[in-house]
């Protein structure tokens, strides 16, 4: 029987415009350049997608592993920003990735919920589909680290 997802009494909705923002608007850094776009946020989770384009394909024509490794990277500490204080920082810890299906084309989603959250760490579980066909399961440490205190 599976466990009852966390709640998340601190859910700060208003994070869901910053989020999106970022994922839509924002063309710095490698989220930009992969083209990560936010498509869901909600208590505990977060739905980010990418469409494959040929320039992230390995030579042999799939999409690169570590395409879908940074797409994990970044759903697994977005999506505790809505639930964390303000000001504090989401850090992977580690995380483990089982490719299940090689990607040509279409589009990859990855869907995050937490597992678990304390006030330190988290365990993040991702889904990776793509187009509805499971392509990646994963998990994930996050350390949250505190705001710093201003004197």
């Amino acid at each position: 029987m599976p466990l009852p997802p966390p709640e998340f009494p601190d859910y700060d909705a208003s994070f869901h415009g910053l989020i999106r923002g970022a994922g839509e608007n924002s063309s710095a850094g490698l989220p930009g350049y992969l083209g990560f776009r936010v498509t869901g946020v909600g208590p505990g989770q977060l739905t980010c997608e990418l469409e494959v384009r040929d320039e992230l394909l390995n030579p042999f024509g799939t999409l690169h592993g570590g395409v879908i490794a940074a797409l994990v990277d970044h759903v697994l500490g977005a999506v505790l920003y809505p639930v964390i204080e303000r000001g504090a920082w989401a850090a992977t810890t580690e995380f483990k990735l089982n490719l299940l299906a090689a990607v040509r084309s279409g589009i990859v989603t990855a869907e995050a919920t937490i597992v678990s959250k304390t006030k330190r760490t988290a365990v993040v579980r991702i889904d990776v589909t793509n187009d509805g066909r499971a392509a990646g399961a994963a998990q994930g440490t996050v350390t949250i680290v505190p705001p710093r205190a201003t004197t």
